[in-house]
């Protein structure tokens, strides 16, 4: 059983809820908009806006794989900008930018006006604001509840992908330039209220890190060791923390398990309808399923994001990463027959779940590494490789789409491409300590 830390306002002794959880609050509503928009359920579009513009899914893929590549060669500087300005700042750059793109979104008349306000706008406000700032901000809170923390936000991916059904359902009824329109305006509304919730850090408000007192772990060493030395952890300077074989491994497994998720995720919907039109449904009808099934792959991300991190905070962080990881490659496998079998489907929908539960344990995992204070930089950094190594699977995944009327030959690299991330994963080490000045 998960226990909310409590603490004692000063005057009367009366207990209340540790802030910190309400910075939780705040981030898993932002992701929750940030995946109910985009990075799940932006694959119901793809369908629509392939023939609206009259173009392939590889062509739709390639405007993504810019705003990817954008974001690479930016994440740096949004990182500092966070470290710098803060996070609520940033959360509400994030909802306007990204709002005012859906908003735009509704008005595209050819491939390039597209391109632009993907590239532009949705894509720069969502990957500089929402995680860029919300998970800095939870490091910033917690330590010893670190890994809870993160993974209760990253539920956000499993409840914005729940709303799948209803997204396909406003796009059938409304039509997708209308959708698209209502999306924008809905997170702009949400995240310029929620934003101003979020705090800088605990001692900003007089509080510590977990709600704990500072004297409380000292007075009980033996309680939680783990808790003790992150405690007594210098943070990394950013060269201090580049310098590290241990950075670069978590970069490459991250960036690993990334170039998979940048092409399942995006298409998504596309790479069910193919597969449930294997066993011989019409366009409409799978796409109608392949929503459903997009329900039960977030369902399951919403159950099992919490429960990886809480066996995270209390296993070793890394091959809990890297077990997810091979369950991630078995789910692929559930599709190779083309069958369109719904259990099959079933199967694929949940234990990518799992593999995409692991996402947070990663931020957890820099957290622990390297501390509070850099967190935000180093975590740009850690994006610009990243968004390299992942930014053109879904492209080579559309050609080969487009080639072939399959996506088979594009999902034997993927399963291959996590199994290289779960060996990145288990043999993870932490770095030496710098030297206490």
């Amino acid at each position: 059983m998960v226990k909310l830390n409590l603490s004692k306002t000063r005057d009367s002794g009366e207990k209340r809820i540790f802030y910190g959880w309400w910075i939780v609050a705040t981030g898993l509503l932002g992701i929750t908009v940030k995946q109910g928009s985009f990075n799940k359920n932006f694959s119901v579009y793809v369908p629509f806006l392939t023939k609206e513009l009259g173009i392939g899914v590889a062509a739709i893929s390639t405007a993504d794989m810019l705003g990817r590549m954008t974001a690479g060669f930016m994440a740096p500087l949004w990182g500092y900008l966070t470290d710098r300005f803060g996070y609520r700042n940033m959360l509400i750059f994030g909802g306007l930018s990204s709002g005012l793109g859906f908003i735009l979104l509704a008005r595209v008349t050819n491939y390039f006006t597209f391109t632009l306000v993907l590239v532009g706008l949705i894509s720069m406000g969502v990957r500089a604001g929402f995680n860029n700032a919300s998970i800095p901000a939870i490091n910033a809170w917690f330590r010893k509840h670190r890994g809870l923390a993160m993974s209760i936000v990253s539920t956000g991916n499993g409840i914005g992908g729940l709303f799948a059904p209803l997204v396909g359902f406003m796009i059938l009824s409304l039509g997708w330039r209308r959708s698209a329109f209502v999306t924008g305006i809905f997170i702009i509304v949400i995240m310029s209220t929620s934003s101003w919730l979020v705090k800088q850090s605990p001692e900003s408000m007089g509080l510590h890190p977990d709600g704990e007192e500072p004297d409380k772990l000292e007075n009980n060493p033996s309680e939680d060791s783990a808790s003790n030395e992150l405690s007594n952890q210098r943070d990394f300077s950013v060269k201090e923390a580049m310098t590290t074989f241990a950075y670069w491994q978590l970069v490459i497994a991250v960036g690993f398990r990334n170039t998979v998720h940048a092409g399942i995720s995006f298409l998504m919907a596309p790479v069910m309808i193919w597969f449930l039109q294997g066993g011989g449904r019409n366009e409409t009808d799978s796409y109608i399923i392949a929503t459903l099934f997009m329900f039960v792959f977030s369902l399951g991300t919403l159950f099992l994001n919490p429960l990886v991190g809480w066996i995270g905070d209390r296993w070793h962080k890394n091959r809990v990463s890297a077990l997810c990881m091979v369950t991630g490659a078995l789910s692929i496998l559930a599709l190779l027959d083309h069958s369109g079998s719904l259990w099959k489907l079933a199967v694929f929908a949940l234990m990518l779940s799992l593999a995409d539960a692991a996402n947070p344990l990663a931020w957890a995992i820099l957290g622990d590494f390297f501390g509070r204070k850099n967190f935000a930089t180093l975590r740009g950094w850690q994006h610009l490789p990243d968004q390299l190594m992942s930014m053109s699977t879904p492209v080579w995944m559309g050609l080969i789409f487009d080639n072939t009327g399959s996506y088979y030959w594009a999902l034997i690299p993927c399963m291959v491409i996590y199994v290289l991330a779960a060996g990145s994963y288990w043999t993870l080490k932490a770095p030496k300590l710098p030297d206490k000045r």
